[in-house]
């Protein structure tokens, strides 16, 4: 039971509102309403406005921590042009998100099962009803597929991958975080593939900016000076010891990461 039945109680909120929205409360009061029980834990509401790979990379790298049978909500650029929210599961978590390309973002391979809420009302609150109606299925453990349509012609955007050659990878940044922090799409196990343990530059943006130590942590260099590491994500992070790596580097993302191996 009981695992899944007490995590199906439990609700993650992506928002890109302002916590002082009224989407919040109407959002909330509807969802208490409607599921009494449910307890709601908020992911972050800072998500940039429209940001999806932003939303994308919290939600990816999160919900796995979460029980399983946790309902996930993504209520960023919700007011999607084909007017409907998409549930489904996938990981023995349950989501409800926009249709508007986010899955593609969220998970490499495409959740199979995927149902559609078409929006039942007009407006700039237009998803609400249809996203409370997708939580209250995974809530009272409903089958999906008699309270919504099956489709195979969702939204997906193609995310920025890292490519790789015999002696260079060549990534990008995907994400920058409160520290000014910029991670990147290079995970360990591809650095470590290509590598073979070899020596390595790694270029940020530019050929002035290099470094050529894989650190396990910050205070591994001098403040002010550029560091990388592969953070509890296992990803490529470029930071700077005590400073602001993407505003000092001018860092967004999609900017680029090239390393270099050499015999």
């Amino acid at each position: 039971m009981d695992n899944e039945v007490l995590a199906n109680k439990i609700l993650t909120l992506t928002t890109d509102w302002n916590q002082h929205d009224y989407y919040n409360g109407v959002l909330r009061g509807k969802l208490v309403t409607t599921c009494p029980d449910l307890k709601i834990v908020e992911i972050t509401n800072q998500v940039p406005i429209f940001n999806l790979n932003h939303a994308a990379f919290v939600l990816r790298y999160s919900y796995k921590h979460f029980p399983k049978g946790t309902i996930h909500l993504v209520m960023v650029n919700s007011e999607s042009q084909s007017h409907r929210m998409l549930a489904f599961s996938h990981n023995d978590h349950h989501f409800v998100v926009p249709d508007n390309g986010i899955i593609g973002l969220m998970f490499k391979e495409p959740p199979q099962n995927v149902f559609a809420f078409p929006f039942e009302a007009e407006g700039s609150f237009a998803s609400l009803g249809s996203s409370i109606a997708a939580i209250d299925a995974f809530y009272k453990g409903k089958d999906l597929s008699e309270v919504a349509s099956l489709v195979n012609n969702f939204d997906q955007r193609i995310p920025l991958r890292a490519t790789n050659e015999n002696n260079a990878i060549t990534g990008g940044v995907i994400y920058i975080d409160s520290y000014f922090n910029a991670i990147t799409n290079v995970s360990k196990d591809l650095f470590d593939k290509v590598g073979q343990g070899r020596k390595f530059e790694i270029h940020v943006q530019s050929q002035h900016n290099k470094v050529n130590t894989i650190s396990i942590n910050y205070n591994d260099v001098d403040a002010g000076e550029l560091v990388a590491l592969f953070n509890s994500a296992g990803l490529l992070e470029i930071a700077i010891n005590s400073g602001y790596a993407s505003q000092l580097l001018n860092l967004n993302n999609g900017s680029s990461i090239r390393i270099k191996f050499y015999d």
